[in-house]
């Protein structure tokens, strides 16, 4: 499997689509297509409120932020930030041992 470099602070879809196209032998357009289509499907998921779990990686779900204070960094002010609906990512058990095997 090809590999994505960890000088790499930020992997994008192109350099997600490079790999795909690579490991698997296709166009890099369809590598792009076919990443296109699984993020579509999981903010379709959450944004019906469903919980979308990948095996090996984790689990994205809708969580309910509440409404609070707080206050502009740059000109100290308090300010209300209203409630809102947020994602929420909980790595698997497997992905937590890849982290921290670094």
């Amino acid at each position: 499997m090809a590999k994505i470099s960890r000088r790499d602070k930020t992997v994008v879809r192109v350099r997600l689509a490079e790999v795909l196209a690579q490991e698997f032998d296709i166009y890099r357009f369809q590598a792009e297509d076919f990443i296109e289509t699984v993020l579509e499907e999981i903010g379709r998921a959450l944004s019906e409120g469903k919980e979308v779990k990948i095996s090996n990686f984790g689990a994205f779900r809708t969580v309910q932020r509440k409404s609070r204070m707080g206050r502009n960094p740059k000109t100290r002010e308090s300010a209300e930030i209203k409630a809102r609906c947020a994602v929420s990512f909980r790595p698997s058990v497997r992905q937590k041992h890849r982290m921290n095997a670094r």
